[in-house]
């Protein structure tokens, strides 16, 4: 398992409360891709992809509602929210589906 953070940007003690979640880290191709992975491990998934040009901070209330007895998995897409910004990095859709993909293996999702 990528290694958890408590507040790995630092956010503003507000922004912390309304996103209580443990980041967790994965190193795909272009840098290191943020998650969250709330909820009991045996239980089924919920997999929250965003839209651009937001981030997993979207989720927030359904990770809140459903971790009781999902296990819900929130990303980052690079370039956005708490994962890396890298300016050399192919933002093509195929880039980003090969990392969800590289994170569902990590997972064993």
């Amino acid at each position: 398992m990528s290694p958890a953070v408590a507040n790995p940007a630092r956010l503003t003690p507000e922004l912390a409360a309304e996103y209580p979640f443990e980041s967790r880290f994965l190193a795909v191709d272009g840098g290191r891709l943020h998650y969250v992975d709330e909820g009991p491990r045996d239980a089924p998934v919920v997999l929250c992809l965003h839209g651009n040009p937001t981030w997993s901070f979207y989720w927030r209330a359904l990770v809140k509602g459903l971790s009781d007895r999902w296990r819900v998995v929130a990303l980052d897409h690079l370039g956005c929210g708490l994962s890396d910004k890298p300016q050399d990095w192919s933002y093509v859709l195929a880039a980003h589906v090969a990392n969800v993909e590289a994170l569902v293996r990590h997972l064993a999702l």
